[in-house]
């Protein structure tokens, strides 16, 4: 079944890729482009729903910067829509085209051009384990990096990411010039690249692939650390954060992840459940190694039970404790029980009362992970730390995640919604004017992953209903 404005590849376009791409990566079996169409939208049910049927209508492989170059040109011509691909680790549906078409798979292209002065260059298609380990091997390593870090890309990351395991000390992706510089392919007959430096480069940020192909990345590094993992166990919420408040907050413990999980959270992680004890809220932790022994014996001074620990090791392997943090929390809780969803949450200062009040207003509904990173708590000063939350929701409705959502920004709790494929219905504070005025700029015709700038002037692929609804627009 095709969707409302399928774009179908011709069979002339499909022979013209073949020739520059070669045939072997130009995709049309159904059971491969659907699996090429899709990413970790499913966490969703309300994307699960509005983006099921979506998929290209053909899918090529590239991996070289002129065979990229060739196939645009060849799309254009035709007036197909592309849309990019990378690794497809995200949830919000940032790589299923809405219109068929192309999804161009940028996996192919994944250089890691250099790593020098505490900068890395690397193509899209890097992947960030790679790209840790080989800069780990010089002494650095990412500032800020995903859950998903074993399979997810660079250009996916900088496209739909916001930040990670390292934003403790690092903040996001979008401070402190933590970008360095974003190459964009334009999506043209002929195509250009456009260099966007330093602060510029936050036009291409988290624009899910809308206005322009990312061919090349830098990113600054930090100098490589020593990490001991820990997990400390209490089944006291309030002593259990005032421990974790005051390690996040203490300059003079180096650390990249700091993150709480309310019982009955860790109930879900079956591969590290021997690790602490059953019906325990937790706290998971890296931090310096030199500074190991005294986080243990303040935890221990609070009444705390360090139940685990794991030593720093090259390469860093499983099993690490980021792999069930951030969004890989909910991805965990969704293989125990799929009625759970999740939001993407900002509290203020006052974060305990507002995870009161929002146990109260929905008892047994909402379950709280905490993020502890650094940047201005909301309606708080800069530079101290936030508390970012993933809060897993137990899915009963749309309408009454609306009511969730809308009773969060009463309260004073921010809510980037994951529910919608739609970057500037997402919450984020991106910059659309510019933002839309650079897609204007890289793809004149619209092309580029049509409609998930839902604001952009030009989609030449509307027609009625061909634009999904999401409830909460």
């Amino acid at each position: 079944m095709s969707s409302p404005g399928f774009v179908t590849v011709s069979p002339d376009l499909l022979d013209a890729l073949s020739a520059v791409a070669g045939t072997e990566n130009v995709i049309t079996d159904p059971a491969g482009v659907e699996t090429l169409s899709k990413d970790y939208y499913w966490y969703s049910p309300v994307l699960r729903k509005r983006l099921e049927e979506r998929r290209a209508s053909a899918v090529v492989k590239v991996s070289s910067l002129d065979v990229l170059r060739d196939v645009v040109s060849l799309a254009v011509k035709a007036g197909v829509p592309i849309t990019p691909r990378g690794a497809a680790t995200g949830n919000y549906g940032q790589c299923i085209p809405l219109y068929g078409g192309l999804v161009l798979d940028l996996s192919g292209l994944d250089a890691i051009v250099s790593i020098a002065d505490g900068v890395v260059t690397a193509e899209p298609g890097a992947r960030l384990s790679s790209i840790e380990n080989e800069a780990r091997a010089k002494g650095w390593e990412l500032r800020c990096y995903p859950s998903t870090w074993i399979k997810a890309s660079l250009g996916g990351f900088i496209s739909g990411g916001s930040g990670g395991i390292g934003s403790i000390t690092w903040g996001g992706l979008r401070d402190d010039g933590n970008i360095k510089q974003i190459k964009l392919l334009t999506v043209e007959e002929s195509p250009r690249i456009i260099v966007l430096d330093e602060a510029d480069s936050l036009l291409a940020f988290h624009a899910y692939g809308t206005n322009g192909i990312m061919v090349e990345l830098q990113l600054r590094l930090a100098p490589a650390v020593p990490w001991e993992q820990m997990i400390v166990a209490s089944t006291s919420w309030d002593a259990l954060l005032d421990f974790t408040q005051g390690i996040a907050e203490d300059p003079l413990i180096p650390k990249r992840l700091v993150t709480v999980l309310e019982d009955p959270i860790p109930s879900y992680f079956k591969p590290i459940k021997k690790f602490y004890p059953a019906e325990h809220h937790l706290t998971f932790l890296e931090v310096a190694t030199p500074k190991a022994a005294e986080v243990k014996a303040r935890a221990e001074a609070a009444g705390l039970t360090v139940s685990h620990q794991i030593p720093h090791h090259e390469p860093r392997r499983a099993p690490m404790l980021s792999d069930y943090t951030w969004n890989h929390t909910t991805l965990w809780a969704i293989k125990a029980d799929e009625r759970i969803t999740y939001l993407q949450s900002g509290f203020s200062e006052n974060y305990r009362e507002q995870i009161r009040l929002l146990h109260q207003r929905f008892p047994g509904e909402m379950m709280f992970h905490l993020e502890f990173v650094r940047g201005a708590p909301r309606n708080g000063p800069m530079n101290r730390v936030s508390i970012g939350s993933i809060p897993l929701v137990v899915f009963q409705s749309e309408e009454r995640l609306k009511e969730i959502i809308q009773y969060c920004t009463e309260i004073g709790v921010f809510t980037a919604n994951p529910h919608t494929c739609y970057v500037d219905e997402a919450g984020r504070a991106n910059d659309f004017e510019r933002q839309r005025a650079l897609k204007l700029k890289v793809d004149p015709k619209g092309l580029l992953n049509p409609g998930k700038m839902k604001t952009h002037p030009v989609n030449p692929f509307v027609v009625p209903g061909s634009m999904p609804h999401f409830l909460f627009a």
